[in-house]
């Protein structure tokens, strides 16, 4: 085989495992594979309709990433997150967000920024009618995974606006930890309020209007840590 041909075979499975890891995520990320469960190589190798080989080379890639765990024996499972992680991921989310808020506001258009105004508008009005402990379990998850698809759609938007490919795969691993945080606690009736003085959705498009990327920045991030110190808060007892 010619060195030619073996770089397009390496090409093309490390193509592969990238459309293999992306499905995952996706199915994670909806709720299809639930956190905490088992992923079977073979049943998902057909549920994919891909072969073994890039199944298994995307399972190592999202145990490296911290979204799925290896555990000997056992199998591989959807990794549950703590509360010290949480908090490692949403400043991980406030540094990464903050850097792409501040380079989309160089270049996002006026379509672009009407695009995220009507999803931030939705979603923060979704947001402030909260979910209540009346809710059945199933209506509660409903509410959840309708508000954390829009909150998805929000900041990876400025991550995709921000043009930085490698923010945007980072912002996708730390959204989808968070998620598996959330649902492990029990979320949606014990979820945390964000500061009363925290920055919404809202406010982050409002900054966006002024066109100041510092402005941006620093609003994305108080709105990330305001959401922290309500989670926080939950956790303490206060």
């Amino acid at each position: 085989m010619s060195k030619q041909q073996n770089t397009k075979g390496q090409n093309g499975d490390s193509s592969l495992t990238e459309i293999c890891v992306s499905a995952i995520l996706k199915l994670i990320r909806t709720g299809q594979i639930a956190i905490g469960s088992r992923v079977g190589e073979v049943a998902l190798a057909r549920r994919l309709n891909l072969g073994r080989a890039p199944v298994r080379a995307a399972l190592d890639r999202l145990a490296n990433m911290g979204v799925v765990e290896r555990i000997a024996r056992s199998g591989t499972f959807v990794r549950e997150v703590n509360i010290t992680d949480y908090c490692e991921i949403i400043d991980v989310r406030a540094g990464l967000e903050g850097m792409a808020g501040y380079l989309a506001a160089r270049r996002i258009t006026d379509e672009q920024l009407a695009q995220l105004e009507a999803i931030a508008k939705e979603l923060d009005a979704l947001d402030s009618e909260g979910i209540s402990e009346r809710m059945s379990r199933e209506a509660q998850l409903k509410h959840f995974d309708h508000l954390f698809a829009l909150d998805f759609r929000f900041h990876m938007g400025i991550a995709q606006i921000c043009g930085n490919r490698r923010i945007i795969a980072l912002l996708e691993q730390q959204h989808l930890l968070e998620r598996s945080f959330i649902i492990g606690i029990g979320l949606p009736a014990r979820r945390g309020k964000s500061s009363s003085n925290a920055p919404t959705h809202l406010d982050i498009v409002k900054a966006f209007h002024k066109g100041d990327p510092k402005n941006v920045r620093d609003t994305i991030q108080a709105g990330l840590n305001g959401t922290k110190e309500g989670v926080i808060r939950l956790f303490s007892g206060l």
